[in-house]
Protein backbone atom coordinates (compact mmCIF):
# COMPACT_ATOMS: atom_id res chain seq x y z
CA UNK A 1 0.00 0.00 0.00
CA UNK A 2 1.12 3.51 -0.30
CA UNK A 3 1.54 6.13 1.81
CA UNK A 4 -1.92 7.73 0.44
CA UNK A 5 -3.82 5.18 1.38
CA UNK A 6 -7.44 6.02 3.60
CA UNK A 7 -6.51 9.46 2.97
CA UNK A 8 -9.24 11.83 1.32
CA UNK A 9 -8.18 14.85 -0.80
CA UNK A 10 -8.80 17.94 -0.46
CA UNK A 11 -11.21 18.20 -3.77
CA UNK A 12 -13.17 15.82 -2.69
CA UNK A 13 -13.69 17.01 1.23
CA UNK A 14 -14.76 20.43 -0.40
CA UNK A 15 -16.77 19.47 -2.71
CA UNK A 16 -18.67 16.92 -0.56
CA UNK A 17 -18.62 20.09 2.02
CA UNK A 18 -20.35 22.12 -0.79
CA UNK A 19 -22.82 19.60 -1.70
CA UNK A 20 -24.48 18.74 2.26
CA UNK A 21 -24.91 22.58 2.36
CA UNK A 22 -26.43 22.83 -0.62
CA UNK A 23 -28.52 19.47 -0.12
CA UNK A 24 -29.27 21.03 3.68
CA UNK A 25 -30.29 24.12 2.18
CA UNK A 26 -32.74 23.13 -0.51
CA UNK A 27 -34.23 20.77 2.40
CA UNK A 28 -35.21 23.74 4.99
CA UNK A 29 -37.03 25.40 1.23
CA UNK A 30 -39.19 22.15 -0.20
CA UNK A 31 -41.82 22.93 2.89
CA UNK A 32 -42.50 26.25 1.62
CA UNK A 33 -42.94 24.37 -1.66
CA UNK A 34 -46.28 23.13 -0.65
CA UNK A 35 -47.88 25.50 1.78
CA UNK A 36 -50.29 26.97 -0.79
CA UNK A 37 -51.01 22.98 -1.02
CA UNK A 38 -51.56 22.37 2.41
CA UNK A 39 -52.54 25.19 4.18
CA UNK A 40 -56.27 25.23 5.45
CA UNK A 41 -55.93 28.61 6.86
CA UNK A 42 -56.06 32.06 6.08
CA UNK A 43 -55.11 35.06 7.81
CA UNK A 44 -57.65 37.15 8.16
CA UNK A 45 -55.70 39.94 10.02
CA UNK A 46 -53.44 40.58 7.26
CA UNK A 47 -56.51 40.33 4.59
CA UNK A 48 -58.04 42.98 7.09
CA UNK A 49 -54.52 45.31 7.44
CA UNK A 50 -54.36 45.52 3.54
CA UNK A 51 -57.70 46.26 2.82
CA UNK A 52 -57.34 49.11 5.41
CA UNK A 53 -54.01 50.14 4.41
CA UNK A 54 -56.13 50.60 0.61
CA UNK A 55 -59.01 52.45 1.71
CA UNK A 56 -57.18 55.08 4.42
CA UNK A 57 -53.98 55.60 2.37
CA UNK A 58 -54.70 55.45 -1.33
CA UNK A 59 -57.51 58.01 -3.26
CA UNK A 60 -58.60 55.14 -5.35
CA UNK A 61 -58.99 55.33 -9.13
CA UNK A 62 -61.22 54.89 -12.22
CA UNK A 63 -61.61 51.75 -14.73
CA UNK A 64 -59.81 52.60 -18.09
CA UNK A 65 -63.34 52.57 -19.56
CA UNK A 66 -64.36 55.46 -16.83
CA UNK A 67 -65.60 58.79 -18.10
CA UNK A 68 -63.09 61.77 -18.64
CA UNK A 69 -65.20 65.27 -16.84
CA UNK A 70 -64.24 68.40 -17.59
CA UNK A 71 -61.30 70.07 -15.90
CA UNK A 72 -59.66 67.07 -16.50
CA UNK A 73 -61.61 65.18 -13.27
CA UNK A 74 -61.38 61.11 -13.62
CA UNK A 75 -61.82 60.17 -9.91
CA UNK A 76 -63.93 57.04 -9.05
CA UNK A 77 -66.25 58.60 -6.79
CA UNK A 78 -67.35 61.03 -10.49
CA UNK A 79 -68.41 57.78 -12.18
CA UNK A 80 -71.84 57.32 -12.43
CA UNK A 81 -71.19 53.92 -13.94
CA UNK A 82 -70.23 51.99 -11.14
CA UNK A 83 -68.51 49.37 -13.52
CA UNK A 84 -66.20 52.12 -14.85
CA UNK A 85 -64.77 52.07 -10.76
CA UNK A 86 -61.56 50.32 -10.54
CA UNK A 87 -60.45 50.56 -7.14
CA UNK A 88 -61.92 52.34 -3.67
CA UNK A 89 -59.76 54.39 -1.96
CA UNK A 90 -61.01 57.27 -0.14
CA UNK A 91 -58.25 59.49 0.66
CA UNK A 92 -57.80 63.02 -0.70
CA UNK A 93 -54.61 61.94 -2.27
CA UNK A 94 -51.59 60.07 -2.38
CA UNK A 95 -49.93 63.45 0.03
CA UNK A 96 -52.46 62.68 2.41
CA UNK A 97 -52.55 59.67 4.18
CA UNK A 98 -55.11 59.15 6.62
CA UNK A 99 -57.16 61.71 5.18
CA UNK A 100 -60.53 60.84 3.71
CA UNK A 101 -62.63 62.96 1.11
CA UNK A 102 -65.88 63.69 2.34
CA UNK A 103 -67.68 62.84 -1.31
CA UNK A 104 -65.20 59.41 -1.21
CA UNK A 105 -66.52 58.43 1.60
CA UNK A 106 -70.78 59.13 1.28
CA UNK A 107 -70.78 57.60 -2.13
CA UNK A 108 -68.16 54.51 -0.76
CA UNK A 109 -71.14 53.82 2.16
CA UNK A 110 -74.15 54.45 -0.47
CA UNK A 111 -76.18 51.22 -0.20
CA UNK A 112 -78.07 52.48 -3.58
CA UNK A 113 -74.67 52.99 -5.28
CA UNK A 114 -72.97 49.71 -4.80
CA UNK A 115 -73.85 45.96 -4.27
CA UNK A 116 -72.31 44.48 -1.24
CA UNK A 117 -70.51 42.05 -1.41
CA UNK A 118 -69.69 41.65 -5.26
CA UNK A 119 -68.63 45.42 -6.18
CA UNK A 120 -66.98 45.68 -2.86
CA UNK A 121 -64.65 42.47 -3.14
CA UNK A 122 -64.05 43.21 -6.47
CA UNK A 123 -62.45 46.80 -5.55
CA UNK A 124 -61.51 46.90 -2.30
CA UNK A 125 -60.25 43.17 -1.61
CA UNK A 126 -58.83 42.25 -5.56
CA UNK A 127 -59.88 38.57 -5.51
CA UNK A 128 -62.25 36.01 -6.23
CA UNK A 129 -62.56 34.37 -2.98
CA UNK A 130 -65.56 34.82 -0.99
CA UNK A 131 -64.58 36.82 1.64
CA UNK A 132 -67.29 38.42 3.98
CA UNK A 133 -66.61 41.73 5.85
CA UNK A 134 -67.95 44.89 7.21
CA UNK A 135 -65.93 47.70 7.09
CA UNK A 136 -67.33 51.36 9.08
CA UNK A 137 -66.48 54.24 9.70
CA UNK A 138 -67.63 56.08 13.07
CA UNK A 139 -66.78 60.21 13.47
CA UNK A 140 -65.70 60.66 17.02
CA UNK A 141 -67.64 64.08 18.30
CA UNK A 142 -70.75 62.82 16.76
CA UNK A 143 -70.40 58.96 17.44
CA UNK A 144 -72.22 58.61 13.84
CA UNK A 145 -71.43 55.33 12.92
CA UNK A 146 -71.49 54.07 8.98
CA UNK A 147 -71.38 50.88 7.64
CA UNK A 148 -71.21 48.33 5.07
CA UNK A 149 -71.50 44.60 5.38
CA UNK A 150 -73.05 41.67 7.90
CA UNK A 151 -72.25 41.56 11.20
CA UNK A 152 -68.74 40.13 12.42
CA UNK A 153 -69.09 36.21 13.87
CA UNK A 154 -67.14 34.83 16.42
CA UNK A 155 -63.74 34.79 14.88
CA UNK A 156 -62.47 37.64 12.02
CA UNK A 157 -59.86 39.07 11.09
CA UNK A 158 -59.63 43.09 11.85
CA UNK A 159 -58.11 46.18 11.95
CA UNK A 160 -59.09 49.54 13.02
CA UNK A 161 -57.46 52.90 11.75
CA UNK A 162 -57.27 56.21 13.25
CA UNK A 163 -58.01 58.65 10.77
CA UNK A 164 -59.07 62.31 9.74
CA UNK A 165 -62.43 63.09 7.72
CA UNK A 166 -62.48 66.37 5.76
CA UNK A 167 -65.24 68.86 5.93
CA UNK A 168 -65.95 70.99 3.02
CA UNK A 169 -66.11 74.63 3.19
CA UNK A 170 -69.09 76.74 3.53
CA UNK A 171 -69.94 80.97 3.89
CA UNK A 172 -72.63 82.08 6.05
CA UNK A 173 -73.43 85.56 4.44
CA UNK A 174 -75.49 87.50 7.78
CA UNK A 175 -76.78 90.70 8.32
CA UNK A 176 -73.82 92.50 9.71
CA UNK A 177 -71.60 91.13 6.90
CA UNK A 178 -74.02 92.40 4.33
CA UNK A 179 -73.67 95.89 6.62
CA UNK A 180 -70.11 95.98 6.95
CA UNK A 181 -69.36 95.01 3.24
CA UNK A 182 -71.93 97.69 1.88
CA UNK A 183 -73.77 94.90 0.25
CA UNK A 184 -77.33 97.01 0.76
CA UNK A 185 -78.35 99.78 -1.52
CA UNK A 186 -80.67 103.02 -1.29
CA UNK A 187 -81.36 102.98 -4.19
CA UNK A 188 -85.17 102.07 -4.83
CA UNK A 189 -85.51 100.00 -7.93
CA UNK A 190 -88.30 96.54 -8.38
CA UNK A 191 -84.94 94.07 -8.88
CA UNK A 192 -81.34 94.01 -7.31
CA UNK A 193 -78.67 91.53 -7.99
CA UNK A 194 -75.98 89.94 -5.73
CA UNK A 195 -73.21 88.39 -7.06
CA UNK A 196 -70.90 85.64 -5.35
CA UNK A 197 -67.42 85.05 -6.85
CA UNK A 198 -65.36 81.83 -7.02
CA UNK A 199 -61.67 82.85 -8.27
CA UNK A 200 -60.41 79.15 -9.19
CA UNK A 201 -56.65 80.41 -9.74
CA UNK A 202 -56.35 81.84 -6.49
CA UNK A 203 -58.00 78.83 -4.90
CA UNK A 204 -55.92 76.19 -6.81
CA UNK A 205 -52.66 77.38 -7.35
CA UNK A 206 -51.51 78.46 -3.68
CA UNK A 207 -49.11 75.89 -3.52
CA UNK A 208 -48.38 76.50 0.37
CA UNK A 209 -51.31 75.40 1.18
CA UNK A 210 -52.05 71.53 2.34
CA UNK A 211 -54.15 69.48 0.20
CA UNK A 212 -56.03 68.78 2.48
CA UNK A 213 -56.81 72.09 3.44
CA UNK A 214 -57.43 73.17 -0.39
CA UNK A 215 -60.72 74.40 -1.71
CA UNK A 216 -61.42 73.08 -5.15
CA UNK A 217 -64.52 74.40 -6.67
CA UNK A 218 -64.46 71.77 -9.09
CA UNK A 219 -64.52 68.79 -6.37
CA UNK A 220 -65.29 69.99 -3.61
CA UNK A 221 -69.36 70.62 -1.90
CA UNK A 222 -69.62 74.38 -1.84
CA UNK A 223 -72.08 75.91 0.26
CA UNK A 224 -72.79 79.50 0.80
CA UNK A 225 -75.96 81.04 3.41
CA UNK A 226 -77.38 83.71 3.30
CA UNK A 227 -78.62 85.08 6.51
CA UNK A 228 -80.88 87.71 7.92
CA UNK A 229 -82.02 89.05 5.14
CA UNK A 230 -85.42 89.97 7.22
CA UNK A 231 -83.19 92.53 9.49
CA UNK A 232 -81.85 94.20 6.19
CA UNK A 233 -85.67 95.74 4.83
CA UNK A 234 -86.08 99.05 5.19
CA UNK A 235 -88.57 99.65 7.60
CA UNK A 236 -90.95 101.35 5.34
CA UNK A 237 -91.54 98.69 3.49
CA UNK A 238 -91.75 96.24 5.97
CA UNK A 239 -96.14 95.39 5.14
CA UNK A 240 -94.98 94.66 1.84
CA UNK A 241 -94.54 91.13 0.18
CA UNK A 242 -91.52 89.66 0.94
CA UNK A 243 -88.73 89.85 -1.64
CA UNK A 244 -88.11 86.76 -3.80
CA UNK A 245 -85.46 84.94 -5.89
CA UNK A 246 -86.56 85.70 -9.22
CA UNK A 247 -83.14 83.90 -11.17
CA UNK A 248 -79.82 82.10 -10.61
CA UNK A 249 -77.18 82.45 -12.91
CA UNK A 250 -73.60 81.39 -13.04
CA UNK A 251 -71.07 83.32 -15.52
CA UNK A 252 -67.48 83.03 -16.44
CA UNK A 253 -67.14 86.69 -16.03
CA UNK A 254 -68.35 89.79 -14.08
CA UNK A 255 -70.96 91.23 -16.61
CA UNK A 256 -72.18 88.26 -18.26
CA UNK A 257 -70.56 86.10 -20.50
CA UNK A 258 -70.10 83.67 -20.92
CA UNK A 259 -72.54 82.05 -19.20
CA UNK A 260 -72.24 78.11 -17.50
CA UNK A 261 -73.84 75.23 -19.42
CA UNK A 262 -75.91 72.70 -17.54
CA UNK A 263 -74.01 70.60 -14.79
CA UNK A 264 -72.56 67.10 -16.66
CA UNK A 265 -75.34 65.42 -14.55
CA UNK A 266 -79.05 66.27 -13.24
CA UNK A 267 -78.55 68.84 -10.45
CA UNK A 268 -80.25 71.51 -10.40
CA UNK A 269 -81.78 71.30 -7.10
CA UNK A 270 -79.16 73.70 -5.13
CA UNK A 271 -81.50 76.18 -3.63
CA UNK A 272 -83.06 75.56 -0.29
CA UNK A 273 -85.47 78.40 1.55
CA UNK A 274 -84.91 79.43 5.35
CA UNK A 275 -82.86 76.42 5.99
CA UNK A 276 -85.02 73.64 4.72
CA UNK A 277 -84.29 70.17 3.54
CA UNK A 278 -86.70 70.40 0.54
CA UNK A 279 -84.79 72.17 -2.69
CA UNK A 280 -86.54 74.76 -4.75
CA UNK A 281 -86.27 76.50 -7.93
CA UNK A 282 -86.84 80.16 -8.74
CA UNK A 283 -88.88 82.13 -8.57
CA UNK A 284 -89.13 81.56 -4.63
CA UNK A 285 -90.25 84.11 -1.93
CA UNK A 286 -87.24 84.49 0.67
CA UNK A 287 -88.34 85.23 4.14
CA UNK A 288 -85.02 85.27 6.11
CA UNK A 289 -81.87 83.37 4.81
CA UNK A 290 -81.76 80.84 1.73
CA UNK A 291 -79.24 78.33 1.41
CA UNK A 292 -76.91 77.52 -2.34
CA UNK A 293 -75.16 74.31 -1.88
CA UNK A 294 -73.76 72.95 -4.66
CA UNK A 295 -72.70 69.35 -5.15
CA UNK A 296 -69.06 68.16 -6.02
CA UNK A 297 -68.85 68.41 -9.90
CA UNK A 298 -71.56 70.94 -10.00
CA UNK A 299 -68.45 73.57 -11.28
CA UNK A 300 -66.69 70.90 -13.55
CA UNK A 301 -68.12 73.12 -16.55
CA UNK A 302 -65.64 75.87 -16.32
CA UNK A 303 -63.07 76.74 -18.43
CA UNK A 304 -59.45 76.52 -17.03
CA UNK A 305 -58.39 80.12 -15.03
CA UNK A 306 -61.70 81.30 -15.26
CA UNK A 307 -63.98 83.01 -12.25
CA UNK A 308 -66.92 81.86 -11.07
CA UNK A 309 -70.10 83.91 -10.71
CA UNK A 310 -72.64 82.98 -9.18
CA UNK A 311 -75.48 86.09 -9.25
CA UNK A 312 -78.80 86.27 -7.10
CA UNK A 313 -81.33 88.34 -8.80
CA UNK A 314 -84.13 89.50 -6.45
CA UNK A 315 -87.51 90.73 -7.44
CA UNK A 316 -89.53 93.53 -5.34
CA UNK A 317 -92.72 92.16 -5.99
CA UNK A 318 -92.72 94.89 -8.17
CA UNK A 319 -92.73 97.72 -5.36
CA UNK A 320 -89.05 99.90 -5.97
CA UNK A 321 -87.17 99.75 -2.54
CA UNK A 322 -83.69 99.42 -1.27
CA UNK A 323 -82.53 95.39 -0.64
CA UNK A 324 -79.66 93.40 -0.96
CA UNK A 325 -77.20 94.31 -3.78
CA UNK A 326 -73.37 94.45 -4.32
CA UNK A 327 -73.39 95.93 -8.03
CA UNK A 328 -71.83 99.07 -6.90
CA UNK A 329 -69.48 97.42 -4.87
CA UNK A 330 -67.17 94.39 -5.07
CA UNK A 331 -69.13 90.34 -5.73
CA UNK A 332 -68.40 88.94 -2.21
CA UNK A 333 -65.59 86.42 -2.62
CA UNK A 334 -65.44 82.74 -1.66
CA UNK A 335 -61.64 81.85 -0.27
CA UNK A 336 -58.99 81.54 2.09
CA UNK A 337 -59.90 84.68 3.69
CA UNK A 338 -61.89 83.17 7.28
CA UNK A 339 -63.73 86.24 7.62
CA UNK A 340 -65.36 85.40 4.53
CA UNK A 341 -65.55 81.38 4.49
CA UNK A 342 -65.33 79.08 6.74
CA UNK A 343 -62.38 76.66 5.33
CA UNK A 344 -62.10 73.01 5.33
CA UNK A 345 -61.71 71.47 8.97
CA UNK A 346 -60.88 68.01 10.27
CA UNK A 347 -63.07 65.61 11.91
CA UNK A 348 -61.56 62.89 13.53
CA UNK A 349 -63.05 59.45 12.91
CA UNK A 350 -61.83 55.42 13.09
CA UNK A 351 -62.44 53.50 9.86
CA UNK A 352 -62.54 49.43 11.29
CA UNK A 353 -62.32 46.54 9.01
CA UNK A 354 -63.45 43.02 9.81
CA UNK A 355 -62.97 39.87 7.51
CA UNK A 356 -64.15 36.17 7.62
Amino acid sequence: MTEENGVMSIDFLAGFTIFMLSFIWIATMVPGLFIGLNAHGIDYDAVAYRTGVILVEDPGAAGSLGVLRPRGIFSWEFQPDTRDVARFGLAISKDTPNILNDYKTDRFFCATAFAYPEDYRNRAFFTDHPYLFNISLKETDTNMVRSVGDLPPDNYGYIRRDVKLRQPSNATIDHLKIKAFGYTTTENVTFHRFSIVMNTTELLNDKLRNPAYQINPFTDRIIINITGLEQIRDPAFSASPYPNISAVDFYQHPHGQPSLTIPWYPSEDFLYEDGNTTPVRPPVDVHDGVSLIFGPGFFSTVLPNSDIYINLTFGMNGQEQPYLNNTQTLPFAYNYDPVNVTQPQLKDAVLEVAVW
